[in-house]
């Protein structure tokens, strides 16, 4: 049966409604979403700092994946998260202080990038740096979503000119 002329705008009116409700939905969803993964991201990025001053092996193995891979501040390319674990049990991970800001995060759908800056203290001497000295510098993080479960993919890390 053929729907009257008077009729036809009323419904279209009804259709866009209903497309206006159904996109605010969706929207609204997706912000959740990313409100949710900035901030488990962020608690992951603390884990990390509150691992690495208490040379805390087992979390950073939680939070780093396997393959975890680092340009690391001795400019030099860290291969894999136990190349990492090996490096802080030699001491070249070792500080007394450490703190990490992060400026910037983006966020797409199973990859999270955090950009920013860190300050630490080294409890001894290493290349890089002198016990007891602050040294500040910039920092990318690289996270993905593997298995349900956010894990740190790489990193880069160079210490800022004094």
């Amino acid at each position: 049966m053929p729907i009257p002329l008077l009729q036809v705008p009323e419904i279209i009116m009804k259709l866009f409604f209903l497309l206006a409700c159904l996109l605010a939905i969706g929207t609204a969803g997706r912000a959740q979403t990313r409100s949710n993964t900035e901030a488990e991201i962020r608690r992951l990025e603390q884990t990390v700092v509150t691992a690495i001053l208490n040379a805390d092996t087992n979390a950073l193995k939680q939070v780093w994946a396997p393959e975890f891979l680092v340009n690391n501040p001795r400019n030099k390319i860290t291969g894999n998260r136990d190349s990492v674990l090996i490096s802080q049990r030699a001491g070249m991970i070792d500080y007394s202080t450490f703190e990490r800001v992060i400026e910037r995060i983006q966020i797409q759908p199973d990859v999270v990038v955090t950009m920013g800056h860190e300050r630490f203290i080294s409890r001894r001497d290493i290349p890089e740096a002198k016990a007891g000295q602050p040294y500040n510098r910039r920092f990318t993080n690289v996270w993905m979503k593997k298995n349900g479960r956010w894990q740190q993919i790489a990193r880069h890390a160079s210490i800022i000119c004094r």
